[in-house]
């Protein structure tokens, strides 16, 4: 049975359910795999600190966690963005892009 993680309030999550974390300000919108966005009063980096206990999770840019689970396409990532399942193109900052490409080479 996996573990939640608290991302806020009383709101807690599975992990494999989520898709990435968006940074917006002192605010985090959580993106489910069932469509569901969650805007929660916890900053990116504390949700960041949670997740990332998780080898799934990666940071790609200041504003974006993503789940390795769900990209789609890193072709892109010579333009310095991938595309997640849910078609939303997640940007990669120059210093994260070959973090991000050893995280994908070694989970694929």
């Amino acid at each position: 049975m996996k573990t939640n993680i608290h991302i806020g309030g009383r709101k807690a999550v599975c992990p494999d359910e989520v898709v990435l974390l968006i940074a917006n300000e002192n605010y985090t919108q959580v993106v489910c795999t069932d469509g569901t966005k969650l805007l929660v009063a916890t900053t990116l980096k504390e949700l960041e600190r949670r997740f990332c206990r998780n080898p799934y999770f990666v940071r790609t840019h200041k504003s974006f966690v993503v789940n390795l689970q769900y990209i789609s396409n890193y072709q892109s990532l010579e333009d310095n963005f991938i595309e997640m399942v849910n078609d939303t193109k997640v940007t990669v900052s120059r210093r994260r892009k070959q973090v991000l490409q050893e995280r994908i080479f070694n989970f694929k």
